[in-house]
């Protein structure tokens, strides 16, 4: 094989090709893994226990970050459960509505990105 930069260029390309994505990304996004509709038995066999659950009322203050998605369409005083989950890659929140029992929202935060306040 001839060594120009041409052929440097085509084997670079065709090597990207070849990779998974997911190497890149430095491993496997957890909010990929999940889909709304799905059930708790579903996600709890997916991702095992959450590492921390809260049970609120949902209140019509403002949220910045990735629930702002969604946040506007759950009506003020709207029991909520969020299964919490943290991995190397980033925060998943999990939001089932009114003790139902599948998934309603989900939120993901990748590490490292900082949500602020219109303020």
């Amino acid at each position: 094989m001839i060594h120009t930069p041409m052929n440097r260029k085509i084997f670079f390309i065709v090597l990207l090709l070849l990779i998974p994505p997911a190497s890149f990304a430095g491993g496997e996004n957890i909010s990929d893994r999940v889909e709304v509709g799905q059930t708790r038995e579903q996600l709890a066999h997916e991702l095992g226990r959450p590492d921390k659950i809260e049970r609120l009322k949902k209140q019509s203050r403002p949220v910045w970050g990735p629930e702002e998605e969604f946040w506007d369409k759950i009506p003020a005083g709207t029991m909520l459960e969020v299964w919490r989950y943290t991995s190397p890659e980033g925060r998943l929140n999990l939001y089932f509505m009114d003790g139902g029992d599948t998934l309603a929202y989900k939120a993901y935060a990748p590490k490292g990105v900082v949500y602020e306040s219109g303020k």
